[in-house]
């Protein structure tokens, strides 16, 4: 008979492997979305139309893969997960709000780009994961 710890093990290789691929599907096609118009497809609609649904579908599929991951940690990890979703958010909140002002108080000419939030978000999101996975080591 398989240990816990064997199972638990290959669970999270598995649900780990599915978020990284659905996961790469959402970045590749929110490229796709950000760049295709421009370089392949000189703005025609339709296929702008069938990216978006594209990102839509990779993104669906993406945030099942992420709770199917979550449903299949141990209570630590949720824990850690958990932790570094809320300081992310935080992070993100705080951030997303002063940035979204910065060029109407003329600290910054050009447009707040809302994909550097992203940025920010993941970024905290990693290093949360990291300290915490550090802290109960």
């Amino acid at each position: 008979m398989m240990s816990t710890e064997t199972t638990l093990a290959e669970r999270n290789k598995r649900t780990t492997r599915s978020l990284f691929i659905w996961t790469s599907g959402w970045v590749l096609s929110l490229a796709l979305v950000a760049f295709g118009p421009k370089f392949l497809w000189d703005f025609a609609e339709t296929y702008t139309l069938i990216a978006i649904a594209v990102n839509l579908f990779f993104g669906y599929k993406m945030i099942l893969a992420n709770k199917r991951h979550l449903d299949g940690c141990d209570e630590l990890q949720r824990r850690i997960h958990f932790n570094a979703m809320a300081i992310s958010l935080g992070v993100s909140m705080v951030f997303g709000a002063l940035y979204g002002l910065l060029e109407a108080v003329r600290l910054l000419s050009e447009t707040p780009n809302p994909a550097n939030i992203l940025f920010v978000m993941g970024i905290s999101y990693m290093v949360s994961i990291f300290i915490g996975f550090r802290k109960y080591q």
